[in-house]
């Protein structure tokens, strides 16, 4: 008789644990939204199920969590040196030299192991004469990642949009929805 009720406990508690669970996982989803996003000089429309991580300040949204893909969207000044390159970019660069600086920037980054550039062309981004770079990086903990980086220069301004993703997770979907993103691009108060 002492074991009915220890097995009834033992299945209530874990009841009890699977609905904590749950109700966690509610609220997390809850919290996924685009309200935190920072004040910019750009407008995007963003495609639904993307949202943007607590704790990242920039201008970053997600699908399946930053650890798989990303899509980053920044301005920074041109004036702004870069963290691991000397090249700088300059105002009357052309979107190839600029893409050149941006390739050193990766490239000279020790974290990034084994940077492939599988494609450098040009392209344009709301009208902007801009770059297109195509590549894959691997990372200390043995990880490989795909990224498709755009960039221009207006005015004091380097603009870049980018889809990051692990190699497992980058698929049609997700490049799809960039492309949405990167489409509805449009620069305000220039």
């Amino acid at each position: 008789m002492c074991r009915q009720p220890k097995r009834i406990m033992k299945k209530l508690s874990a009841l009890l644990l699977l609905l904590l669970f749950i109700s966690g996982c509610a609220s997390s989803a809850q919290k996924r939204s685009l309200k935190d996003l920072p004040d910019v000089d750009f407008s995007v429309e963003i495609p639904g199920g993307w949202w943007k991580p607590a704790r990242v300040n920039k201008y970053l949204i997600t699908r399946d969590g930053a650890i798989k893909q990303y899509v980053l969207i920044q301005q920074r000044p041109i004036d702004r040196p870069f963290r691991h390159t000397k090249k700088t970019i300059n105002r009357g660069m052309l979107p190839q030299e600029a893409a050149g600086v941006i390739i050193d920037e990766i490239a000279s980054d020790r974290y990034i192991l084994n940077f492939k550039v599988l494609e450098n062309a040009p392209a344009v981004i709301d009208g902007n004469a801009g770059f297109k770079i195509l590549f894959t990086y691997g990372d200390k903990k043995g990880s490989s990642y795909r990224t498709l980086y755009y960039g221009f220069i207006r005015g004091d301004s380097f603009y870049n949009l980018r889809y990051n993703a692990k190699l497992q997770y980058y698929n049609d979907k997700d490049l799809a929805d960039f492309k949405a993103i990167l489409k509805s691009f449009q620069l305000v108060n220039r």
